[in-house]
This record gives C-alpha cells, sequence and structure tokens, in this order.
C-alpha cells in the first residue's frame, strides 16, 4: 500500500480467517489510506466496529454494482459511506459510546472554524459543499482537515467525526 498509495481499499469484513477488522486497523496505522469494508453483516454492532477500526464506509456484499462507483467516489471525497438501512441503530450505538467515553480533551484545541468544519463532515457535507455553506476555498477547507487531524491525532476525517461524535460535538443523525 506504501508504494501503490491507492485512493481506496475495500476490505472483506467477512473473511474465513477472521482479520478483516485488524487488516482494516492496519491500513489505519501505517499506510494511512481510506479504508471501506464490504460485509454480508450490516448490523449497527458491525457497523461500529468497523468505524472504531477505521473504516470510511460499510458497503453490503449485495450492493448493485452500479452503486459501488458512487459509494468510492463518496468515501474518496472523505464521506462517510453507511447502509442505510441500519442507519439510526447505529448512529444509536455511537451516541451511546460516546456518552460512556466522555468528551475528548483534543476537541478544546480546535478552532471555531475547524469545528464548522467537523460538523459539516458529521452531517455528510464534502468538501466543496462545506467550502461554499462557510463561503471559503476548497483548499482552505482542506487545510482545516489537516489541522483537524493533527490536532485529533486521527488519520481520517471519519475518525474526526468519531471524535467530535463521541464527544458531543457532532450530533446531527442525517441519513449517509
Amino acid at each position: 500500500l506504501a508504494e501503490a498509495r491507492p485512493d481506496l481499499v475495500v476490505v472483506d469484513l467477512d473473511r474465513s480467517d477472521g482479520r478483516g477488522l485488524p487488516i482494516l486497523a492496519a491500513i489505519r496505522d501505517e499506510a494511512n489510506v481510506p479504508a471501506m469494508v464490504a460485509t454480508r453483516d450490516t448490523s449497527a454492532g458491525n457497523v461500529e466496529l468497523a468505524l472504531v477500526a477505521g473504516a470510511c464506509g460499510v458497503l453490503p456484499v449485495d450492493r448493485q454494482p452500479a452503486s459501488l462507483a458512487s459509494s468510492f467516489r463518496r468515501a474518496v471525497a472523505g464521506e462517510l459511506v453507511l447502509p442505510v438501512d441500519d442507519l439510526s441503530a447505529s448512529v444509536g450505538r455511537l451516541r451511546e459510546a460516546r456518552t460512556r467515553r466522555g468528551g475528548h480533551a483534543a476537541l478544546a484545541t480546535l478552532t471555531q472554524r475547524e469545528r464548522e468544519v467537523i460538523a459539516g463532515f458529521a452531517r455528510g457535507v464534502s468538501i466543496s459543499g462545506i467550502a461554499v455553506e462557510l463561503g471559503i476555498s476548497r483548499s482552505t477547507v482542506q487545510t482545516h482537515v489537516k489541522n483537524i487531524l493533527r490536532k485529533l491525532g486521527v488519520h481520517s476525517t471519519i475518525e474526526a467525526v468519531g471524535v467530535a461524535w463521541r464527544a458531543g460535538l457532532a450530533v446531527d443523525t442525517r441519513s449517509a
């Protein structure tokens, strides 16, 4: 992965050797490449496990091929891609996890503008959409994203949104 530097990796979560989650975590920690998981089990618990391990999306294996390209483009753009049928249950579990874990001290280091950017991602808005909403350029949004990732010590906007959700900063539950 370090040599190829793909835009996106898809990991089979249902691997017969059970190594889907460890492989996903290794990609997140070592290669810093966005990774989605493909799985038959899109239950809230499985979605939560994938997100905590660093997935930027969850694809049901029975997904129509025509919708894959759109899902891949959205993931590469930094959007969270989740199966809609179990989304409310997944968000509920993430809220519970946020309550259990409390706030994240690093969020206090974010500027107001960085908080607005992360809130946009939590609502499922793209980089271009956030730029329009805030009246700034795409490159300025990308600079804010780099600062957010550095300050929170995470590797992706999805992980940053997870930190924001756990701390109560991002609470919008609109469908991804």
